[in-house]
């Protein structure tokens, strides 16, 4: 961090200092900011995240995507769980490629579903939602989720078996 930026905050006015946190508070929870990060990461991901006990980036996993922060399992001998806020992850651009993606979906034909079946799909705000089919419509599925109604394109649908 910048050291004149530092000795800025110290000369600063408690009052000056609430006011930007409040701000920089603001930002950190920004739906777009968590969305961003969220895009690059996946269950098992590794990533690297800041412990704030050692002001250092700890290796992890993501272990729980939740809608406000993320749960991380440390890697280091102690195994610790961590729930943080997503801005305590570090995305490295360079390495977004090379992490270990999830296997791709594999493509459903449009005909493989029918009114009763199972299905799931991930939400516009990266929810996993399931539900049970309802109506088939030439380009939508219409599904029952917990008594929501959804309709949905039929290729982010994923058939659930019970085994």
């Amino acid at each position: 961090m910048d050291t004149r930026l530092l000795d800025s905050l110290r000369n600063a006015s408690s009052l000056d200092l609430y006011a930007l946190n409040l701000m920089v508070n603001k930002l950190l929870t920004d739906p777009n900011r968590i969305l961003e990060i969220r895009r690059n990461l996946h269950l098992g991901a590794p990533v690297m995240f800041y412990d704030h006990r050692t002001s250092t980036l700890t290796p992890g996993r993501v272990i729980e995507l939740r809608q406000k922060d993320i749960c991380v399992q440390e890697e280091s001998g102690h195994r610790r769980q961590w729930t943080l806020p997503y801005a305590a992850i570090a995305i490295d651009p360079t390495n977004r490629a090379s992490q270990s993606a999830p296997p791709p979906k594999p493509a459903v034909t449009p005909m493989v579903f029918q009114i009763g079946d199972m299905v799931a799909f991930t939400d516009k705000h990266l929810r996993e939602r399931i539900g049970m089919v309802e109506r088939l419509n030439e380009k939508t599925v219409s599904i029952n989720c917990d008594g929501e109604r959804w309709r949905v394109t039929r290729r982010i649908l994923r058939k659930i078996i019970d085994i």
